[in-house]
């Protein structure tokens, strides 16, 4: 071989600057680190500055978060900062030294690792990257190799150590008797709950430099921010409730549409103060910045009409008194207690369910209506205590509805995908036509594994070549069908279920995304896009969701637009429209997006709630 042979990473078709090293420690520092030649060349600007942020925190050290836009290179700037500090070259230089490490006894003096955690969904991708761009000795902790790389990082011969999330709180003591350089975590927006069994274990872990990854820092509220802010670098924004007072609660109030201008003034005060304070630590950048290098992305939100069988059976659910002992739970008791019925008279159905235990059966119901009334038959995967639910709905819609028997009795293929039971299957049905007359390559989401089946089913019919990839999808077997998606022109679409299919893949062969239902979590419908929307894609990409107009799918759009706008504000001060006049978690400000009785309700038919908000 000749030396060039053993460059990484090394791209045939890539656009590569000159080869030059980027020296990330100052001219006073003893030692010199530096981006390697071979690394550098291939890094964009931002990157480089993401490299240079994680390595003054690590020399401080201090934890940090890195958070940019999902598909601007994340695990890159990793690898790029990793490689400078265990000062590789990406030439034979490295290779002689993993060959000497690997045969040499155990050293006197042994070098400490990374330790990178990880979802198992993406653990190969690491190994992968790792591979792509540099000469690394990687160790798996992780299923049957765990002890091979225990006893690797006994003898010091370990550059990076893979682990999960499950497999670090399972076996914590063994990882926290060794020294990490750091601890970096990939999908780090997992620690947003601070009760949870993995953030606790995160937070024992026994290393200072503590590095998350996330294009996703806050998804639902804004205490998911300090919680991984908080595990980055302990007590750095104070605790929970002094966070919540002096910052969530003002930048929330000044979020609404009807805001008072003192409000405002206050809000916009504390979105600017809570941004300088955390710039030391969190770093985010968004596609804006490559926008020129990269296609152009065109999303378009579908409202769809319930069907006259669905806005039925909408309306039956509404009549139901666990619904009306739901939504009426806050209204003081007609016993005269003086307490809410809820917590008085009203605290269980007659059957003795708890109203907490309702509200969810109920959501989930209507949901399923909204999307196909197909849903709300019984499944194998369900508990028994869901199945009977589904049993007794089914039975009450029989006797109402005939029309509903049929589809239960008789659930043909073509049965199922009868605009009949659901108002989308219209848009799909039109959206396929396009797709098919323009060539294009489609990436269908569903998060309901059940409705996934129904879509597939019909996509059957319908004769068109497709792959699927959801939770049952071997880990090992999810790249195969990446690959394969992306490279064979015959496979025209794949189902994605929204929660398997929105961490670590590279669809770039992908032109059109298709959202069919929305998820509460604005998150997990962004990653979704961005398996399509990424650096390395060429095509325009065309994203479609589709909403079903007046139900509570409208409404979990809606909070979605309001909690990306929150985030926008709290994360990076940036000034947006505001819509609403709700505030979220505040029970007197409910406004037209919180609260049971906005989830509870039907608008009239072609009413739409985001037009009439978009009007005013």
């Amino acid at each position: 071989f000749d030396d060039d042979d053993y460059e990484r990473p090394r791209f045939k078709d890539a656009h590569a600057g000159p080869a030059i090293t980027y020296r990330l420690s100052g001219a006073t520092e003893a030692t010199t680190i530096q981006i390697p030649a071979n690394i550098n060349r291939y890094l964009r600007e931002y990157q480089r500055e993401g490299i240079q942020f994680l390595y003054n925190n690590y020399k401080a050290n201090r934890g940090s978060i890195l958070g940019d836009d999902m598909g601007l290179g994340k695990t890159v700037q990793i690898i790029g900062f990793i490689a400078a500090v265990l000062n590789k070259s990406g030439t034979k230089e490295d290779v002689m030294k993993k060959l000497w490490w690997k045969s040499s006894p155990s050293p006197t003096n042994k070098r400490q690792s990374f330790l990178i955690v990880s979802p198992g969904s993406v653990l190969y991708n690491w190994i992968d990257e790792l591979n792509t761009w540099g000469h690394f000795k990687v160790g798996r902790f992780h299923a049957s190799h765990k002890d091979e790389t225990l006893q690797q990082l006994e003898k010091g011969r370990l550059d990076v150590v893979l682990t999960t999330f499950e497999t670090l709180r399972n076996y914590l003591d063994d990882l926290n008797s060794f020294k990490w350089l750091a601890v970096i975590v990939d999908e780090a927006h997992r620690l947003k709950d601070g009760k949870s069994k993995v953030t606790i274990a995160m937070k024992n872990i026994k290393c200072r430099r503590r590095i998350g990854l996330t294009g996703t820092a806050m998804q639902n509220r804004l205490s998911e921010f300090w919680c991984l802010l908080d595990w980055a670098n302990p007590g750095c924004l104070g605790t929970l409730g002094t966070f919540q007072k002096d910052y969530e609660s003002p930048i929330k109030q000044g979020r609404k549409f009807n805001v008072t201008k003192r409000e405002l003034a206050n809000s916009n005060l504390k979105s600017e103060e809570l941004t300088k304070l955390h710039s030391q630590w969190f770093l985010r950048r968004t596609k804006a910045l490559i926008a020129e290098q990269l296609p152009k992305k065109d999303e378009k939100v579908v409202f769809c009409y319930l069907s006259e069988l669905q806005n039925n059976l909408y309306e039956e659910l509404l009549k139901n008194s666990d619904v009306d002992l739901i939504v009426r739970q806050s209204e003081p008791c007609d016993c005269g207690s003086k307490k809410n019925r809820g917590k008085c008279c009203y605290q269980t159905n007659i059957k003795g369910e708890k109203i907490n235990s309702l509200l969810m059966q109920y959501l989930q119901l209507f949901l399923k209506v909204a999307n196909h009334v197909a849903l709300l038959l019984p499944n194998s995967n369900q508990s028994e205590e869901q199945r009977n639910k589904a049993r007794e709905i089914c039975v009450r819609m029989y006797s109402n509805f005939p029309q509903f028997k049929s589809i239960s009795s008789n659930a043909s293929l073509l049965t199922l995908s009868d605009p009949l039971y659901c108002g989308k299957m219209k848009a799909l049905e039109a959206l396929l036509i396009k797709f098919k007359k323009d060539g294009s390559k489609v990436l269908l989401f569903s998060y309901s594994v059940q409705l996934l089946n129904i879509l597939e089913t019909y996509i059957m019919c319908k004769g068109i070549n497709y792959c699927r990839l959801d939770g049952n999808t071997r880990i090992e077997q999810r790249a195969d069908i990446v690959r394969k998606f992306n490279n064979d022109p015959q496979i025209s679409l794949c189902l994605i279920s929204t929660k398997a299919g929105s961490l670590g893949l590279n669809f770039t062969g992908a032109n059109s995304v298709l959202i069919f239902d929305p998820n509460w979590n604005p998150a997990h419908d962004l990653q979704a896009q961005d398996r399509a929307y990424r650096i390395g894609q060429r095509c325009d990409v065309r994203v479609y969701r589709l909403i079903t107009s007046g139900t509570i799918e409208e409404v979990m759009y809606l909070r979605q637009i309001y909690k990306l706008q929150l985030a926008n504000v709290a994360m990076q001060n940036s000034k947006e429209r505001r819509y609403f006049t709700g505030v979220a978690d505040d029970k007197e400000q409910h406004g037209e997006l919180f609260g049971i009785e906005n989830l509870f309700s039907l608008r009239r038919r072609g009413v739409s709630l985001a037009e009439d908000i978009i009007k005013v």
